[in-house]
């Protein structure tokens, strides 16, 4: 699973701290003065890739794939060795207890693959939750870094071709992050249909 910050999200978002940053003694002054553009750039997948709390954030989840997946093979194993098994009773047996096994084995799979399924959307909402708590904190120490500036226009690093290396508060940006976010709350991933309270616990 890869965590997937899409363009125009980023975007939507710097736009968002443009608007906080936009100083407000600028709204008084007269229409036809209007203020002078200060711009400052944030390359904000550096931010969520290189600081402490995005890399806390990607510890927690490949971890919890990893449980899942453990857990996972050992029941593909299982249910791989019981199909084997039964394949072998096939003539053996009754045809009725033949069917009625392959039934119940039918059942398991489709559990199996249903739980999977839980699996996957339960980590992917976990992992949304702490990357928005990360985006967040990353917004709001730009919005403090543009007001400290005193600029009035942020724009994601992407999404220019050309600036002056000044204008990146990236290196500000990540720094005051790790200072006030060492890391991210990552919601324990809720397996609705199973019984275990946490990955992995039988």
């Amino acid at each position: 699973m890869i965590i997937r910050f899409g363009v125009r999200a980023v975007i939507a978002a710097m736009a968002l701290a443009a608007v906080m940053a936009w100083g407000g003694p600028a709204l008084a002054q007269k229409q036809s003065a209007a203020p002078p553009v200060v711009i400052i750039i944030v390359d904000v997948q550096s931010a969520q890739r290189e600081s402490l709390a995005g890399k806390a954030l990607i510890a927690q989840r490949d971890k919890y794939q990893q449980i899942f997946q453990n857990d996972f093979n050992s029941t593909r194993q299982k249910l791989q060795a019981a199909d084997q098994d039964l394949a072998k009773q096939k003539g053996t047996i009754p045809q009725d207890a033949y069917d009625q096994k392959a039934k119940a084995l039918e059942q398991q799979v489709i559990a199996f693959q249903r739980r999977t399924q839980v699996a996957v959307r339960a980590l992917e909402k976990s992992t949304e939750t702490a990357a928005s708590e990360l985006m967040n904190a990353i917004l709001n120490i730009t919005g403090e870094i543009a007001n400290e500036m005193g600029a009035n226009l942020v724009l994601p690093k992407q999404q220019v071709v050309l600036h002056e290396p000044r204008m990146d508060v990236t290196p500000m940006v990540i720094e005051r992050l790790n200072r006030n976010m060492p890391t991210v709350n990552f919601p324990v991933p809720v397996v609705e249909d199973s019984s275990a309270t946490e990955p992995g616990k039988k």
